[in-house]
Formats: C-alpha cells, structure tokens, sequence
C-alpha cells in the first residue's frame, strides 16, 4: 500500500549511495586531519584515480564476457551504476545522491574530487575514451552533463 517494489529498490540505493558518500567524507576529513590539506588532496586523486580505473576495467571484463568490444556506445553493458537512484533527462544528470550528501555536509570541494572517478573509469574501460565533466553540481551548476568522446570515433 503506497510502497512499491520500484519505491523500495529506489530507497535501498539512496541510503546505499548515502552511506557510502559519508564513508568518504569520513575518510577525506581523517586523511587532511592527518596529512594536511595538500598531501590529502594529492592523495584523494590518486585513490580515486586507482578506484576508477578498478570500475572502468569491471566494466570492459563485463562487456566483453558478453562477447562485445569495449567500445562507447557498449559500456552500458557493463554494469557502471544501478539502474535506478540517480535522475536523468536526456544528457543531464539532475540528481546525484553522492552530491546531495555532500552538498548536505558542505563537503563540494572534496566531493567534487570524487567525480574524477568518471575519467578514470571510462579510461580504465577503454584507454582512448575521453570524459569531461561539462557541468557539474558540486562546481554551483544546476544538473551535470559528463560528455564521452572516441578521438577517431568519426575515422575510418
């Protein structure tokens, strides 16, 4: 009654997605505490970096095991990110449950750090694919846009 299946896997996620965005700031907060501010954030990168790379070569294994070429427009097979939890409309992202929290605990910064794991995972899922981030909440804009590029997509 008023609750679906639908409504429930939607809430699983966003306190999934909650608690795990409070587990880094936990952890980014414990790191400059300990290190400062500037090792923190060389280090911040680099373990993002590594933990994109891990999800972009998940991705590329899951691709492949279903006997595809790990190409842009096939990395939706990979299993990236449930299939509900985050609002999309067209190419915008209006909803971010890790940037909600991290707006919540005025945590933008750091949290905007976090968002390079979409370079390092397209990256890690195929070398030559290029993301940016052409907006971005956590930069003050009011959806994210991650634009994906094959530099000789358009090549024969």
């Amino acid at each position: 009654m008023g609750n679906t299946k639908d409504d429930k896997h939607l809430r699983d996620v966003h306190i999934m997605a909650e608690r795990l965005a409070i587990l880094y700031y936990r952890m980014v907060k414990n790191i400059i505490a300990e290190v400062g501010e500037e090792r923190a954030e060389e280090l911040v990168k680099k373990i993002i970096w590594e933990y994109g790379t891990d999800c972009g070569l998940n991705a590329r294994k899951h691709v492949e095991s279903l006997g595809e070429e790990a190409k842009l427009e096939n990395f939706h097979l990979g299993n990236d990110l449930p299939s509900v939890g985050w609002t999309l409309e067209d190419d915008r992202i209006l909803y971010c449950p890790f940037a909600d929290t991290w707006k919540k605990l005025d945590f933008e910064k750091w949290g905007r750090l976090y968002c390079f794991v979409d370079q390092a995972k397209y990256e890690g899922y195929n070398p030559d694919l290029r993301c940016f981030h052409d907006k971005n909440v956590l930069d003050g804009d009011d959806y994210c846009i991650i634009r994906v590029e094959e530099p000789n997509e358009n090549e024969s």
